[in-house]
């Protein structure tokens, strides 16, 4: 019994001197109003020639901004990043060790998961010891004092999204964001820290833009907080065509996916800076290394959506896989419907098939099709994906996070699943009188605008514009806060909640009648339009009963038909 009140009041101890160390951090950091300046590094970024000798470059080179090196606290994730910042006579705190999320895994070092979510646990206890601050990653060069710049009106917290007071949009970056320390901000953190246990496939570097992201878009007001949106003229990034130096107060290497690019685009850009920035009218033109780091396959998208677009920017998407192009398999079976639907074939030079491994994006080729390869790392999406396995919800999430994307670039599309065959052109079927999703339904009850309709995400129309994109963000950032459910689900739920009335959307759900499946056949063969095999977990079963549709489809003339029973679907479940 002595151990362990023993052990225990060693831990309260520890607790006790950690909390005494992080005071006396905070203390020797912060200017005389309690603000100070937090950053992370790790050991990467403290190597010799490294970001956090660049950061501090571009504030002893900047407008006013040296001052400020001796109120920052340097966050250190591990001993060497302490050690090389202790060298530098920097404030240099490093961030105590957490228990894994996993206890059987190993503790991720150097900037991991877990030390990410610690940081974010350490900001909040930095606003519980009653200090604001502003966090900045070491990829953000401060040219000039932030702190004119910032709004002085009570705000909680500063933030910066492309559009200065706009949270309608959720392009939230959390590179660099200032906090006022009071209740408000410290239950904005405390539901942050919360997130962890849920949120583990979540990139810890961007834990604040999926906490933003993934409550509701009246979350500010919901927590009381007062936010300010930083104005990207002033807070700019490397993502941005032009920078104007006259005016921009802080550069974030945002948008570039390596280390070796943003050193590269950052130093150009410092140095630029140093030559020009007392010029007026001058803009800079920089991000050449950001730029062709970046994944070329984003160029590649672009060519396929202009050549596939239709004259509007309407596309047709499909996903692909492996298992999808063998011979006479699910793709061979798609567009042969296509080819043999009344008024589809001219259909195909406007699809876009996109595929999820080398073998389907080599096939798709072949066959002269607008094709783009979408890589998502680590997961091997070549061999069937059964329904609801960890793969099929991965590859649904995926894709989704893919055609977000697709509507930022200003196309409208209607997406297809693979085994939906088109017996006639669903353009005609569809309303063209301003919606902005048009979705089909497991099982329609015959109120088109009634958002108790069961939806599938199998076949759907949406138009480009902000509303949607908005969907699309809150959408695939509910997927960290949703695990084991497919996106077809948490849309569902989304909509149960009033996502789309909230968004101010038009929506229509699309009448079995006409857009069908394996849930609830056509009444009337002379007016469908797409069959889609759900209600079915196997390519096999799917393949089956889709070519007996087509079979019967091709005997028609004009007259009613009976659809063949799904026989081969029904069995799938085992």
């Amino acid at each position: 019994m002595s151990f362990f009140r023993s052990e225990q009041n060693s831990k309260v101890a520890s607790e006790i001197v950690a909390q005494e160390e992080l005071e006396r951090a905070l203390r020797g950091a912060s200017m005389m109003n309690g603000t100070l300046v937090i950053s992370q590094v790790n050991k990467e970024q403290a190597q010799e020639n490294g970001m956090l000798r660049l950061f501090i470059r571009s504030l002893q080179e900047g407008e006013g901004t040296e001052f400020l090196i001796k109120h920052i606290l340097f966050v250190a994730v591990d001993e060497i990043a302490f050690n090389q910042c202790t060298i530098l006579m920097l404030n240099c705190y490093q961030v105590p060790s957490m228990e894994p999320l996993n206890p059987s895994e190993g503790l991720v070092l150097s900037g991991g998961l877990d030390m990410m979510w610690g940081t974010s646990l350490l900001l909040g206890e930095v606003l519980r010891h009653g200090y604001s601050f502003i966090f900045t990653d070491l990829d953000v060069m401060w040219l000039r004092n932030p702190f004119p710049m910032l709004s002085y009106a009570g705000e909680d917290m500063q933030i910066y999204n492309g559009e200065p007071n706009n949270s309608s949009h959720f392009f939230f970056s959390s590179g660099f964001y200032s906090v006022a320390a009071n209740n408000r901000t410290i239950a904005l953190f405390d539901q942050l820290y919360a997130a962890r246990i849920d949120s583990k496939i979540v990139n810890g570097k961007d834990v604040l833009t999926f906490l933003l992201r993934s409550i509701s878009r009246d979350a500010f007001q919901r927590l009381g907080l007062k936010v300010h949106f930083l104005d990207a003229v002033y807070f700019g990034g490397l993502s941005q065509e032009a920078i104007d130096i006259t005016k921009v107060t802080t550069v974030h290497a945002d948008c570039c996916p390596s280390e070796e690019a943003k050193l590269a685009d950052l130093t150009a850009l410092v140095d630029a800076w140093k030559t020009y920035h007392r010029k007026s009218n001058v803009t800079l033109l920089v991000r050449n290394a950001c730029t062709q780091s970046m994944n070329v396959n984003e160029d590649e998208l672009g060519r396929e959506l202009q050549g596939a677009s239709m004259a509007n920017k309407t596309v047709i998407i499909s996903v692909l896989n492996k298992a999808y192009v063998e011979e006479n398999g699910m793709l061979d079976l798609f567009l042969r419907s296509l080819r043999e639907g009344e008024d589809t074939g001219l259909l195909i030079k406007h699809l876009v098939l996109v595929a999820v491994d080398k073998t389907a994006f080599d096939r798709c080729s072949a066959l002269g099709l607008h094709c783009y390869q979408l890589v998502t790392d680590g997961v091997d999406f070549s061999k069937e994906v059964l329904y609801m396995s960890d793969d099929f919800i991965k590859m649904m999430w995926s894709r989704t996070l893919f055609l977000g994307n697709v509507l930022r670039r200003g196309y409208n599309f209607i997406f297809t699943d693979m085994d939906v065959m088109w017996l006639r052109n669903p353009f005609s079927q569809l309303h063209h009188q301003g919606e902005d999703l048009e979705i089909s339904c497991d099982r329609y009850n015959g109120q088109p605008f009634d958002q108790s309709n069961s939806i599938n995400t199998g076949f759907y129309f949406v138009a480009s514009n902000n509303k949607t994109i908005a969907l699309f963000d809150e959408w695939y950032a509910a997927s960290h806060t949703s695990k084991g459910m497919k996106e077809q689900d948490v849309l569902y739920r989304m909509k149960s909640q009033g996502a789309f009335r909230r968004l101010g959307m038009k929506v229509t759900f699309l009448d079995t009648a006409y857009f069908s499946g394996f849930c609830e056949d056509s009444r009337d063969s002379r007016r469908v339009t797409t069959v889609h095999a759900n209600c079915c977990r196997s390519i096999k079963a799917k393949l089956t009963d889709l070519k007996r549709v087509l079979e019967v489809w091709k005997t028609h003339n004009g007259t009613s038909i009976r659809w063949p029973p799904h026989t081969a679907c029904a069995h799938s479940w085992g």
